[in-house]
């Protein structure tokens, strides 16, 4: 993830996309939804990146899944590659060593 003016540099040095360098953005995910009652407190907020945060809401305009919930459908989704636009292009790039 990266926050900030850096998405230049983000998308320099990891070889993305501008498009998929977007959906890394970090974001603040709360973790009890604001139109929940969540509220705006350090224990209520969690760093997410804009793909992962819109997901979690994704065709659930009343409630999204618990945090514990979720956690288990992305590492679901994650055990069989399909969680995240990004994992493909950096798995590539792991495999040509632009990361490690």
């Amino acid at each position: 993830m990266w926050d900030g003016d850096g998405e230049a540099e983000f998308v320099e040095r990891f070889h993305l996309t501008v498009a998929l360098a977007r959906l890394l953005r970090a974001t603040a995910e709360h973790l009890d939804a604001r139109q929940d009652g969540g509220r705006d407190t350090a224990a209520n907020i969690a760093a997410a990146c804009l793909h992962c945060n819109s997901m979690r809401h994704k065709g659930r305009p009343c409630s999204a899944p618990s945090p514990a919930q979720y956690r288990k459908r992305v590492q679901a989704r994650i055990a069989v590659g399909k969680w995240h636009p990004a994992i493909k292009h950096l798995q590539k790039a792991v495999q040509v060593g632009i990361l490690s």
